[in-house]
Parts: C-alpha cells; sequence; structure tokens
C-alpha cells in the first residue's frame, strides 16, 4: 500500500458510474429509503443537531453545507482544499460535528503534498458565524509518531484526521486513520492522545489473487467515534490492507483515559467491545441506546476494487443482535447520523461525485 492507505477510497471510477449509483438510491423503496438531497460531490460525515438541523462535509465540493428536510441544500462553510489523486480519490473535508451551543466542527484530511495548507486542520465556527483554525492536527502527530505503523516505506507520523464527536465544553474527538489513535481537543487546541489502536495480524485467503503470505499485519484505521449511552467512548475501524471482510472492530473507551494501549485481551481504558464488522465508515446510537453501523462494502473494499461491488451495509445492533436496514439498497455509504426522534439519516455515494443523504426507515 502507498502512504495514503488510510484515505481509503481510490475510486475505480470505470467500475460503476456515479449516475447508476445515484439511479439506484433513488429507485429504492420508498417505505425504506427515501432521498432527501442529491447531487453531492462526495458526500461524507454527516451530523444531526439537537434541533433537527442536519450538517454534511461534501469532501469533493470543498465545503460544509445544511441539508434540509425538504432537500434545500446550503453551503455553511466553503472554500476548503479539495484533492484528487490520479485514481480519482477525494481527499478534503471530512467529519463534521454539532455541539450544543451552536459551534460546529469540521476536519481537513491528509494530503499527497506534506506542505499543503488547511490540510490536517480543525476548524471550529461559532454561531456568530465566525471561522477560526482550532489545531493542525499534522502538527500533534509528528511529536507522536504511531508505535504500530506497517506502511512500506515507513510512515509513523502520518496523520489523516477523519471522524468527529463533541463531548461538550467546545472539547471535540478526532479518530486518525492515519495515525491509528483518538484524539480530544479542548477549545485552546490543546491535543491529548486518548487511545491508541493496534495492528492485527488477518488472513489473506479471501485475495483474489495469490499472496506470499498467510496473514499480514493490518493497521486499525479508525474512522468514527460516538459516545455511548454509558458515558463511554466508542470508536469504529475500517481495518487496512488486505480489508478483510469480518476484520473491522469497535471499541470502547473510557472518557478518563489517556495514552491507552487498546487491546483485545486486556482493558487499560480502552477494550475491545465488538468484532466481524466490514469496512466501518460511522456509528451512532440512537435515542433507545440501540447502535447503527454504516459499512462502506459490506463484501469488502476488494470487491468494490476488483469486482465494482458498490453494495453497503447499514446494520442495527441491539444487544448481540445485527440486522442489515434497506439491504442493497445503500451504495458506498459514507456515514449514519440518528436524530433525537430516531430518524436514520446516512450519506451514500461517499466517493463518488454523484450521492445523495438518504433517509432510512418509515
Amino acid at each position: 500500500m502507498t502512504r495514503r492507505r488510510s484515505s481509503f477510497i481510490p475510486i475505480a471510477i470505470g467500475l460503476l458510474s456515479a449516475a447508476l449509483v445515484a439511479g439506484q438510491t433513488a429507485a429504492a423503496e420508498p417505505d425504506h429509503v427515501t432521498v432527501v438531497a442529491s447531487g453531492l460531490d462526495n458526500p461524507r460525515g454527516i451530523d444531526i443537531g439537537a434541533n433537527g438541523r442536519i450538517v454534511v462535509a461534501e469532501t469533493g465540493a470543498g465545503r460544509v453545507i445544511r441539508v434540509s428536510t425538504t432537500g434545500a441544500v446550503k453551503t455553511l462553510i466553503g472554500g476548503f482544499p479539495v484533492e484528487v489523486s490520479p485514481e480519482g480519490e477525494a481527499s478534503g473535508v471530512h467529519g463534521v460535528a454539532l455541539t450544543g451551543n451552536g459551534n460546529l466542527f469540521t476536519v481537513v484530511g491528509e494530503s499527497a503534498d506534506l506542505d499543503a495548507a488547511k490540510f490536517w486542520t480543525l476548524y471550529r465556527k461559532n454561531g456568530n458565524g465566525k471561522l477560526r483554525q482550532v489545531v493542525d492536527i499534522q502538527a500533534h502527530q509528528a511529536t507522536d509518531p504511531d508505535p504500530t505503523d506497517s506502511d512500506m516505506p515507513p510512515f509513523p507520523t502520518q496523520s489523516n484526521p477523519y471522524g468527529l464527536e463533541s463531548v461538550g465544553g467546545s472539547r471535540i474527538l478526532v479518530t486518525d486513520a492515519g495515525n491509528n489513535d483518538l484524539l480530544l481537543v479542548d477549545a485552546r487546541g490543546r491535543v491529548k492522545t486518548v487511545a491508541r489502536f493496534p495492528t492485527e495480524m488477518v488472513a489473506t485467503d479471501h485475495l483474489p489473487f495469490p499472496f506470499p503470505a498467510p496473514e499480514v499485519p493490518a493497521e486499525a484505521v479508525p474512522t468514527t467515534v460516538a459516545i455511548g449511552p454509558d458515558g463511554y467512548w466508542y470508536v469504529g475501524e475500517l481495518k487496512g490492507f488486505p480489508f478483510r471482510p469480518g476484520s473491522s472492530n469497535i471499541w470502547r473507551i473510557a472518557p478518563w483515559a489517556r495514552g491507552a494501549t487498546c487491546d483485545a485481551n486486556t482493558d487499560d481504558g480502552c477494550s475491545l467491545w465488538k468484532t466481524g464488522f466490514t469496512a466501518i465508515v460511522g456509528i451512532e446510537f440512537a435515542p433507545d441506546g440501540s447502535l447503527y453501523v454504516a459499512e462502506m462494502v459490506k463484501n469488502g473494499l476488494f470487491a468494490f476494487f476488483f469486482g465494482g461491488d458498490t453494495v453497503g451495509e447499514l446494520l442495527h445492533v441491539v444487544g448481540s443482535s445485527r440486522t442489515p436496514i434497506a439491504a442493497g439498497q445503500l451504495h458506498v455509504p459514507g456515514d449514519v447520523a440518528v436524530s433525537r426522534t430516531g430518524k436514520v439519516y446516512v450519506t451514500v455515494g461517499s466517493v463518488f461525485p454523484n450521492g445523495a443523504v438518504v433517509r432510512v426507515g418509515p
């Protein structure tokens, strides 16, 4: 894998057109999936405020938008950088988070150019509309390298800030998909490493080509964070190469943890909560305490890369049960959000220039 492996979204545009993705979503049964807003360019992170305000990171357009339940789209913040790789991968603004006091946080992910401006940066827009830079995440990671780095060549200070969650008091949790950790940023831009997520040996027998090793070390690639009904912090991971289906985990982290080392067998403030997922890109707890998990491609990323399989998965997790919602109708989801009234919204077509926000359920 290249150094950009944690962006994890190289697009095989020739495999399936964006129009087809959008068309399949729009043609879904209306009692299961309703298109709220379409024609969005690489929609990724989504959050819903206490007042029902829906905000979305539209990566390919370099902006954060507000989406109304009637489909109206309004730009809240624009002018973010957009970088497109030779494979067609869009990188830029990824995560969004609303706070109870009306602040909006967003983060711009990594760039192939280590000197690029505005990337790796957490921003805050306060209630009066003023936007300011909170912190350069890359600068923090340069002083706090990833001890589990397995990139070739090594790149232990790689950073790709991705998922956000507000914890109150203008404090924000940030998952860094490049540095494999969870960060806590306070109102003054001070950064604490909360937990690190381990490299795991993963089998390669699912690959569509012969591979010289039966197992390889796969990096966690944490993409999403949510606060559970118990007050603990939960992190979902994509799991890096070889992108084996069923190899993604969800970790449970104590809110007082700092510098914790996550381990499947011990609890140092971070413990393995649930496993057996595939390519997690979003998790969100509902008001009733149940969990929704968005998987980018339910059959694994290699099914996308080599076969053009774009079908993702939204799982409703209640205890030990995992129920697919709108099975077969959600294509490359980017994130999931749940309103206070229990309505579920998903960004789809997250790696295509014609994505959408959809509502799932009756």
